[in-house]
């Protein structure tokens, strides 16, 4: 029996576990491969390595970026991977906006016991159980790079991003990268608000941590 490998984005730790144990524990057929408190990380688990999850299962609520903004970068990069998102509070509300970034389903956080078990396989399989406005994972990456008009969607740094985060993980200064570059001090500062945005990060040294971290750098 081939097993339905998953990834979880949840930012608080407790619950994180307990979904994870729980999934683990309901069948031999699931198996969380990681659980990540990171978009940004969780954006490149889900594009590259050997640990590419099945299902990803996405909370709405992760701070400085929404749910349905990580499920339409996953989804930008990846057509296959079936993706549900969660919810401490009312799932009705989410349900459009998680359609329209590439789910599959939505369910709320005390829905999970009920209705999880039978929801992996289906979605797994890129199906979506509910009908619309969800669509297969398929039908759904078709829809968002229609929709996104351009392959910045894809959240891929392009070689001249990662040559400025590369000189300053050199430490060195704004200043001097520019004129190593030949290019002026507000165009390093646009290469960095680029990257920031397509790694989900808050900070220049998080992107960096993170490209560090997956030998971009």
């Amino acid at each position: 029996m081939k097993k339905i490998g998953i990834g979880i984005l949840e930012n608080d730790v407790w619950s994180a576990r307990a979904i994870s144990r729980w999934i683990d524990g309901r069948s031999p057929s699931f198996t969380v491969l990681w659980s990540c408190g990171s978009p940004a990380e969780v954006i490149y688990r889900c594009s590259f390595g050997d640990e590419i999850p099945d299902v990803l299962i996405v909370d709405m609520a992760l701070g400085s970026i929404s749910g349905s903004d990580v499920c339409r970068k996953v989804r930008s990069v990846n057509s296959s991977i079936g993706i549900i998102g969660m919810t401490a509070y009312n799932p009705i509300e989410y349900i459009d906006d998680m359609a329209a970034s590439g789910a599959q389903a939505m369910l709320g956080k005390d829905e999970i016991v009920a209705k999880m078990a039978d929801l992996l396989p289906i979605v797994a399989d890129g199906r979506s159980p509910s009908g619309m406005p969800f669509v297969s994972a398929s039908q759904a990456y078709r829809r968002v790079m229609e929709g996104s008009g351009s392959s910045d969607s894809m959240a891929m740094l392009t070689d001249r991003e990662l040559q400025v985060l590369r000189l300053y993980s050199q430490n060195l200064k704004t200043e001097e990268i520019a004129k190593k570059l030949g290019i002026r001090r507000s165009t390093v500062f646009t290469y960095v608000h680029r990257t920031n945005t397509k790694l989900c990060v808050k900070n220049r040294d998080e992107a960096i941590r993170l490209c560090k971290k997956y030998d971009l750098l």
